[in-house]
């Protein structure tokens, strides 16, 4: 693609009222630990030690990491007593993930029931995205577990900003034939894949976790040759993930997989019980308490 999604997620010839609207939402600048972070990982020569300071140069941040690190999820074979012990077991490339993780949670904040079962979706599906990476392959661990958590973001920016918004989701939820974003753009001229895309530029994440927030939705991306195959994976095994974590909270039917479902086990060369299968180790996963 000539130009990234989330490039071309505003037109320059936006309505005014569009703009109007997007003004309105506070999408959080990225921390600057985190600048930081990425312009050391991204250079010819990581200086792991300096990466190692920066995580610990903010005390809960990297109480949290190390947490993060030691948990049943890594299933470490010796527990990380320091950063750079941390970084040694897992590598540089998913401390970076773990703490964009956490500076996202930091930088969105807010509180209620609502937002409580939002991180407890978006744990759940950054867990089983990075399960998925690691067994289907395709794109990189650490980008999928980053997808994981910045999809659905612009969900948790638009309940702030409109009040009437948990209405909308509810409705976008339990649609049958619409496209989410649709329901949400009719509502509010906006949607979280949008949203979520400019908070993802806006952080400097990769291109393809910036396009496929954008396109996590619309899913004639897995017919379109102009669609990266790292895109159309990242976002295929996005509905693995939910249909997973609707299973997990007794739910027989996910209205996003009957949409896309057909055509995501396409794209992944899944076979219906191949998804059964995944379905189930994830579920566990989840019950294990693993996210």
């Amino acid at each position: 693609m000539s130009a990234t999604v989330a490039e071309a997620a505003v037109p320059p010839s936006a309505p005014p009222e569009i703009d109007a609207v997007l003004s309105g939402i506070a999408i959080p600048a990225r921390p600057a630990l985190l600048t930081e972070l990425q312009m050391e990982m991204s250079g010819p020569d990581p200086d792991f030690g300096l990466i190692a300071r920066l995580v610990a140069s903010d005390v809960a941040l990297s109480a949290a990491v190390l947490r993060t690190v030691n948990s049943p999820f890594y299933a470490l074979s010796r527990k990380a007593a320091t950063m750079p012990e941390a970084i040694s077991l897992i590598g540089m490339r998913q401390i970076g993930a773990i703490v964009t993780g956490f500076a996202l949670r930091r930088s969105i904040g807010g509180e209620g029931a609502s937002l409580t079962r939002f991180w407890d979706v978006t744990a759940k599906r950054s867990f089983a995205l990075a399960r998925l990476a690691r067994g289907l392959r395709g794109v990189d661990v650490d980008a999928a577990q980053i997808f994981g958590l910045f999809c659905d973001a612009g969900i948790a920016l638009l309940m702030q900003r409109f009040p009437g918004y948990a209405t909308t989701l509810a409705t976008a939820n339990h649609d049958r034939d619409q496209p989410f974003t649709c329901v949400e753009q009719a509502a509010h001229q906006t949607d979280h894949a949008l949203v979520g895309a400019l908070m993802a530029r806006a952080w400097a994440l990769p291109r393809p976790v910036c396009d496929a927030i954008r396109a996590h939705h619309d899913y004639t991306v897995f017919q379109d040759p102009r669609v990266d195959a790292p895109v159309q994976r990242l976002i295929a095994m996005g509905l693995v993930a939910e249909l997973a974590i609707q299973r997990f909270a007794g739910l027989n039917e996910s209205r996003e997989w009957d949409k896309g479902g057909d055509a995501a086990a396409g794209s992944l060369l899944l076979a219906d019980a191949d998804i059964e299968e995944w379905v189930d180790q994830l579920t566990e996963g989840f019950a294990a308490g693993l996210a």
